[in-house]
């Protein structure tokens, strides 16, 4: 009996075929933008706990200022006392002190304005497991090694027109450096044209002797870092005798990222459902039309001995059928809008961080969703079919 329920709702449907499929674009609409707005959410999120993996949860940031945003070059928040203040805790492992400033660098007569780095090069292995820096051509810095520069990818391919090789030689401030490596593309310009040195070089040339813009504290294994960064901050701030600083863990940091990325992917999804619930509608509407138009299709079966329960059964069999073919469509398009979003991002912004893994439970959720909005969308018209009078259905015009 089932099966000849679905025969005569599908032939209802190809009999209305252009209707259908543009009430099943409705669906298509709304579930593909939730698919892909979500994993596109969901990438994003998973990228940056990854890149925080890889930066470290044993980390301690601070810098002068009251945000966390990015200084302004040239902005140097903490002295040399500071960070001999950090090492004094035995909790300590050791202290990443950098600057930056924009400076003025020459090459072959060509002069541009970067932003040069400046770290220790002593502890250049160390910054750079914590940081998105590769080196592509050439080498790192050596231990205490001075003189020399590292420049980034686009300083020399765009600014420089790709002649800076491992045996040139550019003037920072007027002073001139040995370059010993190219970067890889990060894919932001500000780190894409950037520079690094050794501070000491950077002290010669720009930077102030005793101070620097922020610094990375490594704690120990074993130390709770949450309950150290709250007694540091406190400490810091006593030494200090001001609050004109901002104290945080990576973990922390990750936290608030990801409140906001959560916020973010529940406000575009919500979008996105309104999407939905308009394909909903449109569902409800072509339900109400198909009653109108087949009411002497309805009286004949009922005079047949079609019950109440069968009519109810064969519409919401095609409203059903709405929700879950637009549902299926709406999937896959949904993941291909967000694979096309990655490839996109990775050649127009590789340095965004953005890693689409397709979750099931998604895909799995928004089909279930889909359809229960098919059957939720005809339950009416689907009932009004059913209470129809057999006689006034055969009588209508």
């Amino acid at each position: 009996m089932l099966s000849e329920y679905i025969r005569i709702s599908f032939n209802s449907l190809r009999r209305r075929k252009l209707r259908s499929w543009l009430t099943i674009i409705g669906i298509i609409i709304g579930i593909s933008a939730i698919v892909s707005l979500t994993l596109i959410a969901q990438g994003t999120e998973n990228a940056v706990n990854e890149a925080f993996e890889q930066f470290g949860t044993d980390v301690i940031l601070v810098q002068g200022g009251a945000t966390f945003s990015r200084p302004t070059p040239g902005e140097y928040g903490l002295s040399d006392r500071d960070i001999n203040f950090f090492e004094s805790f035995g909790e300590v492992d050791f202290v990443i002190p950098y600057s930056y400033d924009t400076q003025e660098v020459e090459f072959k007569d060509e002069k541009k304005y970067p932003i040069v780095y400046a770290i220790d090069t002593e502890l250049w292995d160390e910054f750079l497991k914590r940081s998105n820096f590769e080196v592509e051509k050439g080498r790192a810095f050596q231990d205490g090694e001075t003189g020399s520069v590292v420049v980034g990818w686009k300083l020399n391919q765009d600014y420089f027109e790709n002649k800076v090789d491992l045996k040139s030689r550019i003037k920072i401030g007027g002073k001139s450096f040995k370059v010993v490596g190219i970067y890889e593309r990060v894919g932001n310009d500000a780190d894409d044209t950037a520079i690094s040195m050794n501070i000491d070089d950077a002290r010669k040339v720009y930077a102030p002797e005793d101070k620097v813009t922020g610094a990375q504290i490594i704690i120990k294994d074993g130390v709770d870092i949450d309950k150290f960064a709250e007694y540091l901050e406190e400490e810091y701030e006593d030494y200090r005798g001001d609050k004109n600083f901002v104290l945080s863990t990576s973990t922390a940091i990750l936290e608030q990222i990801n409140s906001v990325l959560g916020i973010l992917q529940y406000v575009v999804v919500g979008i996105a459902g309104i999407a939905l619930i308009v394909g909903s509608v449109g569902i409800a509407n072509t339900m109400y039309m198909s009653v109108l138009e087949r009411t002497k299709e309805i009286g004949i079966m009922k005079s047949i001995g079609a019950t109440n329960n069968a009519i109810l059964t064969m519409f919401l069999i095609e409203s059903a059928f709405f929700g879950i073919v637009g549902g299926i469509i709406g999937c896959i398009i949904g993941i291909l809008m967000a694979i096309i979003a990655k490839f996109a991002i990775e050649a127009f912004a590789p340095g965004i961080p953005f890693l689409i893994l397709i979750d099931p439970s998604v895909i799995i959720g928004a089909l279930i969703f889909s359809a229960i909005s098919g059957i939720v969308s005809g339950i009416l018209p689907a009932r009004n079919a059913s209470k129809l009078n057999p006689v006034d259905a055969l009588r209508y015009e």
